[in-house]
């Protein structure tokens, strides 16, 4: 009922997994060749330069081919509803052609793939909201869309479309708020609870489903998106300049320079150091790479805020200071980390902080093949980890 093989995306994590594992040492020849063969991996498999080349390629024909009989029969579906008939079966057409390639090339996220089903959903969307009448504002042709793109995501679970179904619902929430007088000001408020509501539903989609593979990186992408949404929310610079920007007639009527104070801005500017801090406190209590580095950059964000309004000393001051404070603190880092502490290491990390959350998995995969292990190393340890959320926390 989907686009790829579950089960080989399953296996394709568990080899991964051992793969890497061998690199380090911890599992030996004997043993991954045994996890190879026992979870089958049929898929064509290519690097990240070849995936984009084959992307760019493959889109650029695909949108020759549709050049092609548009300029021809132009005349035939110059109107709205004629074009709007052209492009849904220009998507059904690239879809069907995109599923053959899949399953008789044995494709997965390889570039070509990847390029279908961004082409198949941009026509089928465009079709779409060509039928809708014009009169509809872009929040309703936004909500009229997104139950397309959430078809389409779940059948291909593509982190391209995972973007593009985010980037409209945000859109929708955010032109809706636009037409009261009230939701202007209870935009940051609503964009911060339905970007901490997105984040934990993903977390607990992750702690109920803890060997999900089809999905795993729309859904970590959509944590990302939230929680960088979260943050920019409750940003006292993001909410003045946009507040700023939708006064903007009233603001040129009045002779005003510059975005004007807002409402609870001690709340906000408190908000602006706090939402940041806890992603940082939060990432070092549970060792999350992703909460620490969008804490970190929180925190920047929330000195530039400041030093946009209370600017105590020149720019040029003030970016000498803050680069030598940072490198300061990475090469701290780096020399007290040279040694394993508190869970935290410098030492270089092979493993993606998001993509998997199998480990227990392969670890029950190498044992399931029968080869007898060889003897570990004697400050080597097995047993007592967990991990959840994509690989990206737990303890090691």
């Amino acid at each position: 009922m989907k686009a790829y093989n579950e089960q080989w995306i399953y296996n394709r994590s568990i080899v991964e997994q051992a793969e890497r594992w061998h690199r380090q040492g911890l599992l030996s020849d004997d043993q991954v060749t045994r996890v190879q063969k026992e979870y089958p991996v049929e898929f064509r498999q290519t690097n990240g330069f070849i995936e984009i080349g084959l992307f760019l390629f493959t889109t650029v024909a695909i949108l020759a081919c549709y050049m092609l009989p548009a300029s021809v029969f132009w005349n035939d579906i110059k109107s709205k509803y004629g074009y709007a008939i052209f492009n849904i079966v220009a998507g059904i057409g690239t879809g069907i052609i995109g599923q053959l390639l899949i399953n008789r090339r044995l494709l997965y996220r390889n570039g070509i793939d990847n390029a279908f089903a961004a082409t198949l959903a941009g026509f089928l969307a465009f079709g779409l909201n060509q039928l809708l009448p014009e009169e509809w504002s872009v929040a309703t042709h936004c909500f009229a869309t997104l139950p397309l793109l959430l078809l389409i995501l779940w059948y291909y679970g593509d982190t391209l479309i995972a973007f593009f179904t985010l980037a409209v619902f945000y859109s929708a929430l955010f032109d809706s708020l636009l037409k009261y007088d009230w939701g202007k000001d209870a935009m940051p408020f609503i964009m911060m609870a339905v970007s901490g509501g997105l984040y934990l539903t993903v977390r607990q989609y992750f702690r109920r489903y803890p060997k999900e593979t089809y999905y795993v990186d729309p859904l970590n992408l959509a944590q990302w998106i939230a929680l960088i949404m979260l943050a920019a929310s409750s940003n006292y610079f993001v909410i003045r300049e946009l507040n700023g920007l939708l006064l903007g007639p009233q603001l040129r009527n009045s002779g005003l320079v510059g975005a004007p104070e807002i409402s609870l801005s001690s709340l906000f500017w408190i908000l602006t150091f706090l939402i940041p801090g806890i992603y940082l406190g939060e990432g070092l209590k549970k060792r999350n790479r992703m909460l620490i580095i969008l804490g970190t950059m929180g925190l920047i964000a929330a000195v530039v805020t400041l030093h946009e309004y209370v600017a105590l000393v020149p720019l040029n001051v003030a970016l000498t200071i803050g680069g030598l404070i940072l490198i300061g603190i990475a090469v701290a880092g780096i020399r007290y980390l040279q040694k394993p502490k508190h869970g935290f290491t410098d030492a270089p990390d092979e493993d993606s902080p998001n993509e998997f959350l199998t480990n227990v998995a392969t670890v029950a995969a190498v044992h399931a093949t029968g080869v007898a292990q060889q003897s570990p190393k004697n400050d080597l340890r097995f047993g007592g980890g967990n991990f959840g959320g994509g690989g990206s926390e737990g303890k090691y």
